[in-house]
């Protein structure tokens, strides 16, 4: 029983100064995590203002989104209210700085969000060339995951 409760406090202690270097780091850069403070003025080609020499790839806060591909699902006001988790294109998600992008595809080849479908993967991989053709220095991450069976 003595062991749990120094356990605890231990716990308690560690919390305490975790929050205490947050609010710190908080107060000195007026934000709540590392790089929070960076406001591109372009989104379009925020990474390049970055540069490897400013920061790696593992210090980034990926900007991204849920079910990237839903703005055209379903029938519009039937089922695109519950399906539907983005309004805009792929294209411009990017645009606007999104950088994760969640895709979720069928057997055949068409992106999905369950059972409802929309248009063809291929519309996701001609938007991101189209955004990467106007780019030099952005990254895309494209998380791709069949979604058999629902």
């Amino acid at each position: 029983m003595g062991g749990q409760v120094s356990k605890q406090i231990q716990k308690r202690k560690s919390l305490s100064v975790e929050k205490k270097t947050l609010v710190d780091l908080k107060q000195s850069c007026d934000c709540g995590f590392p790089g929070c403070d960076y406001r591109p003025s372009d989104r379009k080609n925020w990474m390049a203002g970055l540069g490897p020499e400013r920061l790696t790839i593992n210090k980034i806060v990926w900007p991204g989104t849920h079910d990237s591909a839903t703005n055209k699902i379903g029938v519009p006001l039937i089922s695109r209210p519950f399906a539907q988790c983005q309004s805009l294109s792929i294209y411009h998600q990017l645009v606007k700085g999104a950088r994760v992008l969640d895709i979720r595809v069928q057997e055949d080849r068409r992106v999905c969000h369950g059972i409802l479908k929309t248009y063809s993967v291929d519309k996701v991989i001609d938007d991101v060339k189209k955004f990467l053709s106007e780019t030099q220095s952005e990254v895309i991450i494209l998380e791709i995951r069949t979604e058999f069976g629902h």
